[in-house]
């Protein structure tokens, strides 16, 4: 029988690319890949072949590309070279984006954190932590030994990441490698109020930043008027926003007022203006005449913020803290105020800020005193009403620990519920007037709370206003209120009702209600 023949088999054509492709593909270590680098620089053919591969990839080659570059780009590791999981290495100058702070070259040692609050970015993308790609911060959480170095271990608080750097010779760590001691956020409570006073006063600064940042108290570039007396808080604000400036970014400026009331006040307007030209700052020097009389604080608190305000800054920073805020509220409650009054003092409010109101006045003591500043003392008459106050809260903080915090706290939340029926009412108002009165049916459906605030509303619209309290305005809410009612407020001015609408007139005084 015959042996079959086999037709022969078309022989396989070994791809040229494939043995390159394989040596590219199995250059997987940083080492491997600089390399096989190395020697694509040296060899045009093997050049030519990996440039051929990458093409095949998809790679746009560049021609001056260098070998471990191409290698790199055709393995597909360009990208991914670009972006780590830890801060860049590299030694350059930079500001920090958590506390402001210049930092220069490291020098001898790359520059991959803040040397003031040890502060690092996660997730970096070269060129540096200007362009992070996670923009969580990292945290110090601790520190340990490594053969005779000192490591930080970092927490990203955005993400949760772990990270460990090196610590640099002029990092700010204290001999005991407590990080509670840290330039930030502390970490454990010794639960002396001496210890949590201290710990807050050396994260000041950070926390101040922050507040202007959270309450946009001013954009970059906007002048800011420091309005400084010379006393503990408004020098303690000074040295902070000039600490801070190149966080902050506000132009600063410095102003102090002579009342003429003291025969010091002009030494101390000229001690805040050495202190000013020693911060290389711009100072203006103000004076006002206040007569003899009664409201004498008032009127003088009122003529220093008028001539503050002839000045033209943006705003103007003033040095009111935490305790202020607590007096502020009890006067107002001791008033019989609402919910306007006991909200106190806003971290903006119109052109005035406030970067210090979330501080207590002990931490601002404190900061001042680690600084080595000096200051004058508060010359305000601790016979006056804000003096007997503050002796109160020394009793007060004796009942309940923490009595400044809590009124400070119930002042926020009422801020907030403030905010809101101040919303409403302005809706209300828009929809009910009708030429300059309030439609009485639709006042009258309104919450109480409402109405009297719509009340207070109209009043204030007089061109020279009228002083009313909202108590009186409450004998309203009871009444018919039927054509031809007249209810009496101060100054010759009344409400009428007339033709179904709630105006402003002038008329009766007594504070009846009449028809």
């Amino acid at each position: 029988m015959p042996r079959r023949t086999r037709s022969p088999r078309t022989a396989k054509v070994a791809d040229p690319l494939q043995m390159v492709a394989a040596m590219v593909d199995e250059a997987r270590s940083r080492g491997a890949i600089k390399a096989l680098g190395r020697r694509v620089d040296d060899d045009p053919a093997l050049r030519a072949s990996v440039e051929a591969l990458a093409t095949r990839r998809g790679v746009s080659v560049v021609a001056d590309w260098t070998g471990k570059k191409l290698v790199r780009a055709t393995r597909d590791r360009e990208g991914a070279s670009r972006v780590r999981t830890n801060p860049i290495r590299r030694d350059q100058a930079f500001v920090c984006l958590h506390c402001g702070h210049v930092a220069e070259k490291g020098g001898g040692h790359v520059r991959d954190h803040c040397p003031r609050c040890l502060r690092s970015r996660h997730v970096d993308v070269t060129p540096g932590d200007r362009a992070a790609a996670c923009g969580g911060l990292y945290d110090p959480t601790g520190f340990e030994r490594v053969h005779g170095d000192i490591v930080i271990r970092y927490t990203c608080r955005k993400c949760g990441t772990l990270w460990r750097g090196r610590a640099h010779a002029d990092d700010q760590i204290p001999p005991d490698f407590d990080v509670s001691q840290l330039p930030g956020p502390g970490r454990g409570v010794d639960g002396s109020q001496t210890g949590a006073v201290q710990r807050r006063a050396r994260t000041l600064p950070l926390r101040v930043l922050e507040t202007i940042r959270r309450h946009r108290l001013w954009a970059p570039g906007q002048h800011v008027l420091v309005a400084v007396s010379g006393g503990l808080d408004s020098t303690v604000l000074l040295e902070l926003l000039v600490e801070l400036a190149d966080a902050h970014r506000g132009r600063l400026s410095v102003a102090s007022v002579d009342h003429g009331l003291r025969p010091e006040s002009a030494g101390e307007v000229a001690r805040v203006s050495r202190r000013a030209r020693s911060l290389d700052v711009p100072f203006h020097a103000l004076s006002v005449e206040v007569a003899a009389g009664p409201d004498l604080a008032a009127r003088a608190r009122d003529l220093r913020w008028a001539a503050l305000t002839s000045i033209g800054a943006d705003v103007i920073a003033t040095a009111h803290h935490r305790d202020d805020q607590a007096e502020t509220v009890l006067q107002h409650l001791l008033r019989g105020s609402g919910a306007r009054g006991l909200r106190g003092m806003q971290h903006r409010d119109g052109q005035r800020v406030r970067p210090l109101l979330d501080e207590p006045r002990a931490v601002l003591q404190r900061w001042a005193e680690d600084g080595g500043l000096s200051w004058v003392e508060d010359p305000s008459n601790p016979a006056s009403e804000r003096g007997r106050l503050r002796a109160i809260f020394l009793e007060l903080e004796g009942i309940r620990a923490g009595a400044a915090v809590g009124m400070a706290r119930s002042a926020r939340l009422l801020a907030r519920d403030d905010a809101f029926l101040e919303a409403q009412v302005a809706a209300h108002f828009a929809r009910l007037t009708i030429d300059g009165g309030l439609e009485v049916d639709g006042w009258r459906d309104l919450h109480p709370a409402l109405q009297v605030r719509l009340l207070l509303r109209l009043v204030a619209a007089v061109p020279h206003g009228v002083s009313v309290r909202a108590d009186q305005l409450e004998r309203l809410l009871g009444h018919t209120l039927a054509d031809g009612a007249t209810f009496g407020l101060a100054g010759g001015w009344s409400l009428q009702v007339r033709t179904g609408r709630l105006t402003l007139q002038s008329g009766a005084d007594d504070g009846t209600i009449a028809g």
